[in-house]
């Protein structure tokens, strides 16, 4: 395995390095501490659209392991850190359009359904955000970083409790900051604010200096679609950098599902099965949409005042 040493040019972020291994390229994370239980679970599934494991080694205290590569970097990258915004060789513009974005939502509920329903035990994945979704060199989007990741029993039935809440601020649901409690529908929550930042590019707390500064985005979206113009309070909402390039109704349908999805109520979101269904039909439509479509009916009503 080659990193150059693990030089500052080949980190990728934080811990982790991009290195090489007969002549293919991986990622490297340096882990102190135990680290069992991400091992444990990411042995156990086998998912395209969840980061695999390629290996792992043990010397003097420290963790290596070797992730297989995602090229395109993290999902937060692509839409708030404008690391991207450079000409990219699959993306010339360097933004990601709407198709992209509603590919990548559903290539991410496509792995928490595998986590929740597909495997043996059950897993809650408990730190799902945009830095801890990779893209591949094809733009699909794979869930990484199982390291609060924690099995759950086959129904969901009994309740579990935790004193240790860790997770990120934004992201983390309602109950589970309050009680500690864990269930599948803290990756729900989870899930719903990253819904919200791929239509937005907004970040899940609004950054100091904007005129909504710390305000969490999982609250916001209830303020564009309650009330009156909920459609015209969308396109302000919406990440300026897609213009029009996106259906609006395909769009308010997606912002009501990510509104369900992040209610203070745990029992009022729906489950990640639920999820998936809705998001299949949204992207089938979404691949099926053209642009022009929009652009000839626009005219249509223009020349029929």
């Amino acid at each position: 395995m080659a990193t150059g040493s693990f030089a500052e040019a080949n980190r990728i972020n934080g811990s982790v390095y991009r290195g090489s291994f007969k002549g293919d390229h991986a990622a490297v994370k340096v882990m102190k501490g135990d680290v069992s239980r991400e091992i444990d679970v990411l042995r156990q599934i086998n998912h395209s659209h969840i980061i695999r494991l390629s290996g792992f080694c043990f010397h003097q205290g420290i963790t290596y392991l070797v992730y297989e590569y995602a090229e395109k970097g993290s999902l937060s990258d692509w839409l708030q850190n404008n690391k991207m915004q450079h000409e990219d060789s699959y993306n010339s513009t360097g933004i990601l359009d709407w198709k992209q974005r509603v590919q990548i939502a559903y290539d991410i509920v496509d792995a928490l359904n595998y986590l929740h329903n597909f495997t043996n035990p059950p897993y809650i994945h408990k730190n799902l955000k945009s830095s801890n979704v990779l893209l591949d060199s094809n733009m699909r989007a794979k869930v990484a970083n199982f390291g609060l990741a924690r099995s759950s029993d086959t129904d969901h039935s009994v309740p579990v409790m935790t004193r240790h809440v860790v997770g990120t601020y934004g992201y983390m649901a309602p109950e589970f900051i309050e009680t500690g409690l864990i269930t599948p529908k803290l990756d729900v929550f989870s899930f719903g604010v990253v819904l919200l930042e791929l239509m937005s590019g907004k970040e899940a707390i609004a950054a100091k200096g904007s005129n909504k500064e710390g305000e969490l985005l999982s609250t916001y979206i209830n303020e564009v679609l309650d009330g009156e113009n909920a459609r015209e309070k969308l396109q302000w909402f919406m990440d300026p950098r897609l213009g029009k390039g996106y259906p609006i109704e395909l769009a308010y349908s997606m912002a009501q599902l990510a509104k369900n999805c992040v209610a203070h109520d745990l029992n009022s979101r729906p489950a990640v099965a639920d999820v998936f269904m809705v998001l299949s039909k949204l992207l089938s439509s979404s691949l099926d949409w053209d642009p022009s479509d929009d652009l000839q009916n626009s005219r249509s009503l223009g020349n029929g005042r």
